[in-house]
């Protein structure tokens, strides 16, 4: 067996040797063949694979892979440097990856590379001279660092790790290859400086570092193949080079404390564009000038732009561009006479952050123009140019109508198309509102809505407007206006959608409250009118407050401060309103103690009468004379409140006054009478009626009635009564009793009293 430094080599090489065939693809037959893009625990490759019926096998260098495919297994073993190691994968379903392990436990996975993918031809690296040869490697582990760690397979080719021990598994190769790349990294030079047609077979290469008087050096040779190559020192050279060069976080370029962190932290944030990546990349971008309401949408545009930029004319590698802040000098990566890309400090002190400047942000669209005629650099990989409707929309334009990319005249340079495709949605906005109109008043008219519908030709017209207003806008964005173009367009139209869609709201409001009302009174739960009105009064007051944010910050007034201002100021406020402010408290203790609900008769002082509303300020009461009576919910909650309407049982007593005809048999027929009509009606408590003479006088006999009635409701408390004493007044007749009215004081105040 193998030494154990050798093992992880061999199990990284399994991985590669199985990948890396030696027969081509045109002959293959079987699902395994083709291109695969394979990773492993510390590295990956682009390779290509080859089946020939149930079997698979290659070689690389002195390497031998052989194995066995059963239904989309593979099973087999790599025999290197007098040791071997076996390895198992499995096919996914639809054939485009697979994954496995090997013997000794190293995880593998396999993608697909699908034919036309421009990867392979990315990768070829060109080691003709020192200077093609330093590009390569510097291409190649740039990509590593990103999703494609298979890149570092090709930086290996510009190395040379000689003979050293240290030097002699694959897992240390690829380590190395790393170290050396964040060495080189923190040099800043011009490829032009490193030369490109050298005759001697070896040459020494020096990389100044900034803000240091050392440099880096590489050896460099021209192989037997022609090939030059860097030469990797020792492993404890290497490893000390890095240590005096001093440690760098691996995120350390978030801070933007000079150019290159600056590209390289909005690289990161185009690869990543479509999770956390964009605030990321727009962080790297002076927006200040741009106003704030349009400074996302522009800044989504602007980066977009730049990316595209450099993808046309930038360089593929960023050595070139300052790793030191120290200088407060712009850094001029790109100019031509439609305008430059500079990146330059922002703030001053430690608060200073490297960013594209705002020049670069207002003139992006003028440098896209000039450069879209420049040959394409292909200089980015296609995952830092994420894909963006704008500009998919404008690719079609430039295929099918390139005469519309024309610009009117005017600061904005707006493209034929963009304002062609903003009159075709106004005019699809138009259309769909008179649509929706027509639609929403035919609904708000039907029977069953009309009732709860206050204004149902201006809420009809309301939402007919805000609906496709805001599905227009969300379209209009994609169009890609430049910010000079809507800085003063979007806040006019703005305020008339938010007021457009602040009406429709209230009124929507009103109208869901008075279904719920209704629905309250309909129905025996416990659901309270008061809940529904304190509830809308909020959603109300939250949509004043909405309103007047949104119009701060279409106008770019600072949002921040207004809030701070009215904080500042609600002291004052407060001492100025407190009376108000005491009511909406009043309000919340009214909705949380509940003492009455709507419909309720109180009495509370000298209020007397039912409660019809109760709003955030006051409670509305319909008094006995029909009149409303507001009442402050601040004194309304202070106040000592007998609600009569909250009663469980209404009593019920009176007297019937006999004044003729009266004998011992019939006053008591007529009092057992009354007793059992009363424990006949089921809306009286007749188990503990009571029905007696209660006195005999000048007048007549007394008869005294006393029962309660089982019912909430006043109005079948009252029409129960009407009934009872009607049925009393022909009892009496047919008992040839005579009855008279109440004339004692005491008895008639408790009749009424009921």
């Amino acid at each position: 067996m193998m030494k154990t430094d050798s093992g992880g080599m061999i199990r990284l090489v399994v991985i590669f040797l199985w990948a890396v065939l030696a027969a081509g693809t045109a002959a293959a037959d079987g699902p395994w063949s083709g291109d695969w893009q394979v990773s492993w625990g510390n590295g990956a490759a682009q390779v290509s694979l080859q089946q020939d019926g149930n079997s698979v096998g290659g070689s690389l260098g002195n390497g031998l892979i052989r194995g066995t495919v059963v239904g989309n297994q593979l099973d087999g073993h790599l025999v290197y440097d007098g040791g071997s190691d076996s390895l198992s994968a499995t096919l996914s379903a639809d054939g485009n990856s697979f994954a496995g392990t090997s013997e000794s436990g190293d995880w593998l996975n396999g993608v697909r590379v699908r034919p036309g993918d421009k990867r392979a031809e990315d990768f070829k690296g060109d080691l003709s001279s020192p200077r093609a040869a330093i590009r390569s490697f510097l291409v190649a582990a740039s990509l590593a660092r990103t999703n494609k760690s298979y890149a570092l397979v090709n930086a290996l080719e510009a190395v040379d790790f000689g003979t050293d021990p240290g030097w002699t598994s694959l897992v240390s190769r690829f380590s190395g290859a790393q170290q050396l790349f964040q060495l080189i990294d923190r040099a800043t030079f011009n490829m032009a400086t490193i030369p490109d047609d050298e005759e001697q077979p070896e040459l020494t290469v020096e990389l100044p570092e900034l803000d240091s008087k050392t440099a880096i050096t590489l050896d460099m040779q021209r192989g037997a193949d022609g090939h030059w190559r860097i030469m990797v020192p020792s492993p404890e050279k290497l490893g000390a080079a890095l240590e005096a060069a001093g440690a760098e976080p691996a995120d350390g370029y978030r801070l933007l404390q000079n150019p290159r962190d600056t590209i390289r932290a909005f690289l990161n944030g185009m690869r990543h564009w479509e999770s956390s990546g964009e605030a990321e990349a727009l962080a790297t971008i002076d927006l200040s000038q741009v106003p704030e309401v349009l400074r996302s949408a522009e800044g989504s545009f602007v980066a977009q732009y730049l990316a595209r930029i450099l993808n046309q004319v930038g360089h593929r590698t960023i050595q070139n561009v300052p790793n030191s802040g120290t200088s407060r000098e712009p850094f001029v990566l790109f100019e031509m006479p439609a305008g430059r890309i500079v990146i330059q400090p922002v703030g001053t002190g430690k608060d200073t952050l490297w960013k594209f400047s705002a020049e670069t942000a207002h003139d992006i669209r003028d440098l896209y123009r000039a450069a879209e005629q420049l040959p394409n650099n292909n200089a980015l990989d296609p995952i830092f140019i994420p894909f963006s409707p704008m500009f998919a929309i404008r690719d079609q334009v430039k295929r099918f109508a390139p005469y519309l990319l024309g610009t009117l005249p005017g600061p904005g340079h707006l493209e034929y198309w963009q304002v062609l495709a903003s009159l075709s949605t106004l005019a699809m906005i138009v259309l769909s509102a008179v649509v929706l109109r027509c639609i929403f008043l035919w609904v708000f008219m039907r029977p069953k809505l009309r009732n709860h519908v206050k204004n149902p030709r201006q809420l009809a017209l309301a939402l007919a407007l805000g609906l496709p207003f805001l599905a227009g806008s969300r379209m209009v964005q994609l169009f890609g206006l430049p910010a000079v173009a809507r800085q003063y367009t979007l806040p006019v139209v703005g305020t008339v959608l938010i007021a457009v869609v602040g009406y429709a709201l209230w009124q929507l409001v009103v109208f869901v409250l008075s279904v719920l009302e209704a629905f309250a009174e309909k129905t025996a739960t416990p659901l309270d009118n008061i809940l529904f009105t304190f509830a809308a009064g909020l959603a109300k007051l939250g949509i004043v407050v909405g309103a007047v944010l949104s119009l701060s910050y279409l106008w770019s007034l600072p949002t921040s401060g207004l809030l701070a201002g009215l904080g500042i100021s609600g002291i004052a406020v407060a001492f100025a309103s407190k009376e108000t402010i005491a009511n909406v408290f009043g309000a919340g203790i009214l909705l949380g103690d509940r003492p009455f609900r709507k419909g309720d008769r109180i009495i509370a002082g000298d209020v007397n009468g039912w409660v019809e509303a109760v709003g955030l300020r006051s409670t509305r009461i319909r008094t006995l004379y029909d009149s409303l009576l507001v009442v402050p919910n601040g004194k309304l909650s202070d106040m000592v409140v007998n609600n009569l309407g909250a009663r469980r049982r209404r009593n019920l007593s009176t007297t019937v006054i006999v004044t003729s005809g009266a004998t011992p048999q019939r006053m008591e027929a007529f009092t057992s009478a009354i007793r059992q009509r009363i424990v006949d009606d089921p809306i009286f408590d007749g188990k503990n009626a009571e029905v007696n003479i209660s006195r005999m006088w000048t007048e007549g006999i007394d008869v005294d009635i006393s029962t309660m009635v089982e019912t909430l409701s006043g109005r079948l408390s009252r029409e129960a009564t009407h009934k009872l004493y009607l049925d009393i007044m022909l009892i009496a007749q047919d008992h040839g009793l005579t009855l008279a009215h109440a004339t004692d004081p005491a008895a008639a105040g408790a009749a009424a009293g009921a």
